[in-house]
């Protein structure tokens, strides 16, 4: 046991409750109290103040732009359910065989890069784009259009892309977890199909949904790449708005308003989400786990089962045919991103090596990475078993503020990032952006670990220390065994998070750009077909990511 001061200090709590205030509560008061200031000849007066709030009530432009990004991001979510749910179902009810490889089949996108799923959709939608390419070949249009980017359409239809895995990962789980034995007595009862979801699954799947359907929200109300890569000026949405009082406007205080603004609706719609789909019954353990049954046995049987084959195969398609497009063009002799193809190349490839400015950017994106997957494993790691042996005042407070950076929109988590470094004169480069990353990454591993000791049973520890060992022997032959295949998740998981993030590192970098922020950069100022070749070996670095992950999670220990 820590020696304790005379005051009840408990010196091994202190590392959280710094982090808590340093990382999450003090960045946001600064947030708040900045909201409250104004600007006058480029410098922040320190005179509180309403006028950034009332210049907001009385803007007619805030609040129609305001609208159009939260229509965007409910509308991608809400179609990403609609898909996603009858998916999940599938895979948890009706599939028997490889439910695990189906699973993983959804998921990968979502550890392949956004800027290379979002790009990829560009490459398809532009002008002189495939789908511009193939219709004009097949004789439907004369010539290209410029109707299909560059609109809200475009921006709903990317947002549904990256809402799909987000839902059905929430989703599957409370699926898998409904026992047979429910289902079976509702239909021995005669209750009708329809019947049996709206007054079975339904009300034991609902909570998971709307969970997948608002972390889909969170994860695109925030965005500013998407829109501005794909919807233009007629894309445009309330992250760009902040983005740019930060930058070219250079009014934080406003910047900060609007912040305060999109948090204050988020957790409106979220909170409204949450409340329309309470959750009824809850089973854990083996008597919640049950195999799927014959296809001829489930719900609709094999015509069901062969509809839902048929939405999976068609889902899967829609995930991965951009980016497959975007590695079958990192090929292409030509410079221009449409069929047919011209002859088989590498000088994509070679270009990348002879390019100064890209080997820099990456050599930043390996520095950074590594340095934020050290700090964030070894952090989240100690705080989870912090949280899990110690007994801090309130901790289920302290672990929901810890993971507030996961909750918070992209582009407010920068700004947030912003005003703390900067208070603390950090400067912008390396060192600014490993803690901004930090601060969302760390929480994922500290919540994969304590997921996991929370599983354990604690009479391996406590039969350990009654034989003898030490604490230290305890946790390095017992517990650490059994928590090492969380942590090594949760770094492979931190360093594709870290080789891909794009919108808070905009923030924080400055002119140390890493290889996202590089690529970012190429992508709006011109094209080059060498950005294809650079995001297929970030997609490469992710699937490595992926397949290691399998590999340890099959070696894990016994499950306890």
């Amino acid at each position: 046991m820590p020696r304790r001061l005379s005051l009840g200090v408990d010196w091994v709590q202190v590392p959280v409750y710094a982090w808590l205030a340093l990382i999450v509560l003090v960045p946001n008061f600064l947030l708040v109290g900045t909201s409250f200031l104004s600007v006058a000849g480029g410098r922040i007066k320190l005179e509180p103040t309403l006028a950034n709030y009332e210049r907001l009530w009385q803007s007619a432009g805030f609040w129609r732009v305001l609208g159009q990004t939260l229509q965007f991001s409910l509308l991608g979510a809400f179609f990403g359910a609609l898909i996603a749910y009858p998916m999940a179902y599938f895979v948890g009810r009706m599939v028997r065989n490889n439910r695990a490889v189906l699973t993983v089949l959804v998921l990968v996108p979502l550890w392949i890069s956004l800027l290379m799923r979002v790009f990829s959709w560009r490459l398809i939608l532009g002008q002189n784009g495939v789908l511009n390419s193939s219709l004009v070949s097949s004789g439907l249009l004369a010539e290209p259009s410029s109707a299909f980017l560059y609109n809200g359409a475009a921006v709903v239809l990317t947002f549904t892309y990256i809402s799909i895995p987000f839902v059905f990962i929430s989703t599957l789980n409370a699926f898998e977890k409904i026992p047979g034995s429910l289902i079976e007595a509702s239909q021995d009862m005669g209750a009708t199909s329809f019947q049996t979801f709206r007054h079975v699954i339904w009300p034991l799947t609902r909570r998971s949904l709307a969970i997948g359907f608002s972390l889909a929200f969170l994860v695109t109300v925030g965005d500013y790449v998407t829109p501005s890569m794909v919807g233009g000026i007629n894309g445009t949405t309330i992250g760009v708005l902040i983005s740019s009082q930060f930058g070219i406007a250079s009014n934080w205080p406003f910047g900060a308003a609007m912040s305060i603004a999109l948090i204050a609706t988020v957790a409106a719609v979220v909170a409204v989400v949450l409340w329309a789909c309470p959750q009824r019954g809850q089973f854990s353990g083996d008597e919640a786990t049950s195999k799927a049954a014959p296809p001829s046995q489930v719900q609709g049987g094999r015509l069901g089962f062969l509809g839902g084959s048929i939405l999976y195969a068609v889902v899967v398609a829609f995930l991965y045919a951009p980016l497959l497009l975007m590695v079958v063009f990192s090929f292409n002799d030509s410079t221009l991103q449409a069929f047919p193809l011209q002859q088989l190349t590498f000088r994509w490839y070679a270009e990348l090596a002879s390019n100064s400015g890209l080997i820099a950017a990456a050599q930043r994106s390996v520095i950074v990475a590594v340095c934020v997957v050290i700090l964030s494993t070894g952090v989240g790691t100690a705080f989870a078993l912090i949280l899990h042996y110690r007994k801090l005042r309130y901790p289920r407070l302290v672990e929901l503020l810890l993971t507030l950076p996961l909750a918070m929109p992209a582009v407010v988590l920068g700004i947030v990032m912003v005003l703390g470094t900067e208070i603390a004169g950090v400067p912008p480069g390396l060192t600014r952006t490993v803690i901004g990353q930090a601060s969302f990454i760390m929480p994922i591993t500290m919540l994969l670990v304590t997921t996991r000791l929370r599983r354990l049973d604690p009479s391996l520890l406590e039969a350990s220390l009654d034989l003898g060992a030490s604490r230290a022997k305890s946790f390095y032959f017992v517990v650490l065994p059994l928590i090492r295949g969380a942590s090594i998740g949760g770094m492979l998981l931190g360093l594709t998070l870290s080789a891909d993030e794009v919108m808070v590192t905009l923030f924080l970098a400055g002119p140390s750009q890493t290889l996202p922020i590089w690529v970012f950069n190429q992508m709006r100022f011109g094209f080059t077909p060498s950005v294809n070749a650079v995001f297929t070996l970030l997609g490469v670095l992710a699937l490595v990511s992926v397949l290691i992950g399998q590999l340890i999670a099959r070696r894990r220990p016994i499950e306890t």
